[in-house]
């Protein structure tokens, strides 16, 4: 009786492989860990970086006051 059992468990697993390579684009059947196609993204035009900022003359001469007013305060701190 367990030969019999065995037999047809292994005949209907034989039977339901066959049927699912023959509907393979059936969902029933997708397999969920096979890779699937990825879809193509549409290029976008994305706009070029702008360029690097310089350091102006504006900003050079607030650098340079502040040096100027830390050297005259280190200056009067040394005096006394």
């Amino acid at each position: 009786m367990s030969k019999f059992i065995l037999i047809t468990i292994l005949n209907f697993i034989t039977v339901c492989y066959v049927y699912a390579q023959q509907k393979k684009n059936d969902p029933v059947f997708d397999n969920w860990f096979a890779q699937q196609p990825q879809p193509i993204m549409p290029q976008t035009n994305n706009p070029p970086p702008p360029p690097g900022v310089p350091l102006d003359g504006g900003l050079i001469a607030l650098i340079a006051a502040g040096g100027a007013m830390g050297y005259k305060k280190y200056k009067e701190k040394n005096v006394e």
